[in-house]
């Protein structure tokens, strides 16, 4: 097969300039590689597309009038789902006007949108994931044959040990005395997904950026705000000096790029926040420096904390960031840098030089999908797929370029919970990912056709159901894997 021109490789970075470290090499040529027929489905594809990470929004009418009717429904009914209770509201599925001029900002923006946002409200698929209704007040009596059926008494049994925990201390008053978090039975309770209004707390104490003794909560989280905003005095002045102006630069250039369909992360003093976030974190990161993606593993927690701060039923994508007092708006930001800091920690070789993590995650990945699905495994072969060309991407965003962002908060209340959601877990999501378009993948025969697929799967319309589905099936491999390290070695996995 012939190399891709140099930083080209389908589903990583695309290069550009000012970027801190060279592109992944790619991988030694694999057996066969050089058969004509092969060269010329690769040059094919080549040519047809012109950037691995543009992601087609297409959007299912039928789809979307059927579920217009079960919100309807469910509404005239005086039901609250499951779904509305996790999935934050952050619209997920962009008409087709606002991809255009999304796209067009892209194509021709230099400096952020203002702050100002229309006051429309949003409608269809929040970003930030909602369960049913949770109150600090006791829930009302209800039927149970009116409750919906998925996730039923169980979650709502959890939802209310998860009240319980993060309103101690609050009606009881200051005598009551302070209650420890029991980190196991947290993870074991936000598993299945966090209510909305518990989620920032939840997501502090599983981050561990929140201690579990009640009696060090409050001191610490003052500290660690306190800190980072020394680092912002003392550092942030150094983004134009010699060493450190190719960094900033490339934060400059990416920020603008982030969730363009959003208007939430096109507003000035968003990015200015998230400009702030990035380079102290560069800045105390020598090893790896600041890498393109890094930027986007921000957005979730920076919905998270900022939804703490807004109305219920305010659409979170669309809300003007500069309506908030200053003191929220720095709350937000630390807490953002300092969750972002410890998913990082766990993750920091995928983005060391030539990103060691991410090739072995990828390989790894390879070598599962030949035990568990071997014939996709043997059809992404036979048409010259490497796993490379798809999966790195997966691999240096989390997903969150093949998810909408509703379903990766989502999908976070689920690798927080793990104890190493980010690192281990993260694989065997991305297993379970792929096993779910497997048979549309196998229905595509050559190169292009899968991989056209690869880069643009259905999933505008994702949310708790699919999420629920997808680490379930995830678990369920590595319970059957994990431990068991010769079934993904390179000689078990070969064909």
């Amino acid at each position: 097969m012939s190399r891709w021109s140099a930083g080209s490789t389908p589903g990583s970075v695309k290069p550009v300039y000012g970027a801190r470290y060279p592109p992944l090499q790619h991988a030694s040529p694999t057996k066969g590689a050089d058969i004509p027929g092969r060269i010329s489905k690769f040059q094919d594809y080549e040519n047809s597309v012109s950037d691995a990470w543009d992601t087609r929004v297409k959007v299912d009418e039928t789809l979307a009038s059927a579920s217009a009717a079960k919100v309807l429904a469910a509404h005239a009914a005086g039901k609250t789902t499951r779904d509305e209770e996790i999935m934050p509201p952050v619209s997920a599925a962009p008409t087709k006007n606002s991809r255009q001029q999304a796209l067009q900002r892209l194509a021709i923006q230099k400096e952020p949108l203002p702050s100002s946002v229309s006051a429309t409200p949003q409608t269809s698929n929040p970003i930030y994931p909602k369960l049913p209704e949770i109150s600090d007040q006791p829930r009302s009596t209800a039927p149970i044959a009116s409750a919906p059926p998925y996730g039923g008494d169980r979650d709502q049994t959890r939802f209310a040990r998860l009240r319980r925990l993060f309103s101690n201390g609050k009606s009881s008053g200051r005598s009551s005395p302070p209650v420890d978090v029991d980190l196991d039975k947290l993870r074991e309770d936000c598993w299945m997904g966090i209510p909305h209004k518990l989620r920032p707390q939840a997501w502090r104490l599983l981050s561990g950026y929140l201690p579990t003794n009640a009696e060090r909560r409050e001191v610490t989280l003052q500290c660690k705000r306190d800190e980072y905003w020394h680092y912002v005095e003392q550092y942030f002045h150094s983004r134009f000096d010699d060493q450190n102006a190719d960094t900033f630069r490339q934060i400059n250039i990416d920020i603008p790029r982030m969730c363009p369909l959003i208007p939430l992360f096109q507003q000035k003093m968003v990015q200015e926040m998230f400009e702030r976030i990035l380079y102290i974190w560069a800045i105390r990161h020598p090893a790896s420096g600041y890498v393109q993606g890094i930027n986007d593993l921000v957005t979730p927690f920076f919905v998270v904390f900022l939804s703490e701060f807004i109305p219920q039923d305010v659409e979170v994508g669309s809300f003007d960031v500069s309506q908030l007092p200053l003191e929220q708006c720095q709350l937000i930001e630390a807490d953002s840098f300092w969750c972002v800091s410890a998913l990082l920690d766990s993750i920091q070789d995928n983005y060391t030089f030539a990103q060691p993590g991410i090739q072995r995650k990828v390989l790894q990945l390879r070598h599962l999908m030949s035990r568990v699905d071997r014939p996709l495994h043997k059809h992404l072969e036979s048409n010259g797929i490497e796993y490379l060309q798809f999966a790195f991407r997966w691999m240096n965003n989390l997903l969150m370029r093949e998810i909408p962002l509703r379903a990766t908060i989502r999908l976070w209340d689920t690798y927080l919970s793990e104890p190493d959601g980010f690192m281990q877990f993260h694989n065997y999501v991305c297993a379970a990912f792929l096993r779910t378009w497997s048979k549309q993948l196998q229905a595509e025969k050559d190169f292009q056709g899968v991989m056209i697929l690869l880069q643009n799967l259905p999933t505008q319309s994702w949310g708790d159901r699919e999420i629920c589905e997808l680490t379930a099936d995830a678990f369920s491999l590595q319970s059957v894997f994990d431990g068991a390290r010769r079934h993904l070695s390179a000689q078990a996995a070969s064909p």
